[in-house]
């Protein structure tokens, strides 16, 4: 039996244990498709190249569900970064309505100023 794992659960899967807790989306339907895999093979219905395919197969498409789970929160915050940049740079425009405010909301926008946002991405008092 391999001791390297492709799946950090994997061992568990094999083992048909229930779901731990704390998994992402990505890594709960790794894990349920990964548990079906091993109960087939111990079953018999499938041997050992066809398992190890469907295994091979579903590494690729968990790699590519984290990483678009990783994209999307990336996403997320740069636009909660640039939400709350704008509202800021608006907040200066009403409160004193000068030229230079004006194309500070405009790069803000345009993505050419980086907001005055601290790093949890809140903006500063206005």
């Amino acid at each position: 039996m391999r001791e390297q794992w492709d799946f950090p659960f994997e061992r568990e899967a094999g083992q048909n244990l229930p779901l731990p807790e704390g998994l992402s989306l990505a890594d709960r339907m790794a894990y349920s498709a990964l548990r079906n895999i091993y109960r087939a093979f111990h079953a018999g219905d499938i041997g050992r190249d066809r398992a190890g395919e469907e295994k091979q197969r579903l590494r690729r498409a968990w790699e590519q569900a984290r990483e678009s789970e990783a994209f999307e929160r990336k996403l997320c915050a740069y636009h909660t970064r640039l939400i709350r940049g704008v509202e800021r740079a608006a907040c200066r425009c009403r409160k004193e309505p000068t030229a230079e405010n004006a194309l500070y909301l405009c790069d803000v926008l345009d993505g050419i100023e980086r907001p005055e946002v601290d790093e949890s991405g809140r903006s500063g008092q206005v």
